[in-house]
């Protein structure tokens, strides 16, 4: 039960160095499970890798997941999410029949949001407010702040009016993508797949706090998780000073992994590629 890091320079053979351990463990223990999580977009190119550096070249405990199909392998095996799964088209719908539904109550984006690709937009940022958990409450306060103009300040009154309608229509049914890692977090601990297994990410430039969650549970449960992350060797990964830090990306992902409820029990070794 371990949170390790294999940090290096773009180039420096981190993935490689990553890989070729997980092949060699697996060979090692073909009772155990290891878990390969990377962004949707190279599921297929990190299977290609990981079968061309088996000596067998076949992966039989290894699987390559995002956290999207993760989530849908566990609530397959322990249950927990009974809700239909909305894609962007479904998400839309919703939001165009909640704008429908509030006819002059949006004072701005009410003239705007008919606009070819308006709806869109609206439910890009919705989907990020729901990543980064920023609800009604967390608008409520940027509003009252009195920092913002009137123009921003009746968007935001707009899109927190938007945001409740459509929760309220997500209610029981439905579930986004976006909400999925949150309900995956809380059957984590019940899963036999993931109990004393291995998890490695790589590909990742950072994670938002709802995946941040996900990967505490997964410390709890699993036999390790090991991370990959993009910084110099001459840099200080646990020293976050600003946002315009240099690799600021990489130190928030590192400093972003809040897991000081676990710090007597867990340990956070470190590792150059």
């Amino acid at each position: 039960m371990s949170l390790q890091f294999i940090m290096g320079n773009s180039g420096s053979g981190k993935s490689y160095c990553l890989y070729d351990t997980v092949v060699r463990e697996a060979i090692e223990n073909p009772d155990k499970n290891y878990l390969v999580i990377v962004p949707e977009q190279f599921t297929m190119q990190t299977q290609k890798e990981l079968v061309r550096l088996h000596p067998r070249h076949g992966i039989m405990n290894i699987d390559v997941l995002s956290f999207g199909r993760l989530a849908h392998r566990i609530f397959e095996e322990v249950g927990g999410n009974r809700r239909i799964v909305l894609d962007d088209i479904g998400k839309s719908l919703l939001l165009r029949k909640a704008e429908g539904d509030m006819e002059g109550e949006l004072k701005v984006l009410g003239s705007n949001i008919r606009r070819l690709g308006y709806i869109s937009e609206v439910k890009s940022v919705i989907s990020e407010f729901t990543q980064y958990d920023v609800g009604a409450e967390e608008l409520e306060r940027v509003m009252e702040s009195g920092e913002i103009g009137p123009q921003l300040y009746w968007k935001l009154h707009d899109i927190q009016k938007l945001q409740e309608k459509f929760g309220e229509y997500l209610q029981g049914k439905y579930i986004t993508g976006e909400e999925l890692l949150d309900v995956f977090s809380a059957v984590v601990q019940q899963s036999e797949i993931l109990k004393d297994s291995v998890v490695v990410l790589d590909g990742f430039t950072g994670f938002t706090p709802v995946q941040n969650r996900m990967l505490g549970q997964h410390i709890k449960i699993c036999r390790k998780v090991t991370v990959t992350v993009t910084i110099d060797q001459r840099e200080d990964p646990y020293q976050l000073k600003h946002k315009y830090q240099l690799f600021t990306l990489s130190k928030q992902m590192v400093t972003g992994l809040d897991l000081h409820d676990y710090h007597d029990e867990y340990h956070y070794p470190s590792f150059q590629c």
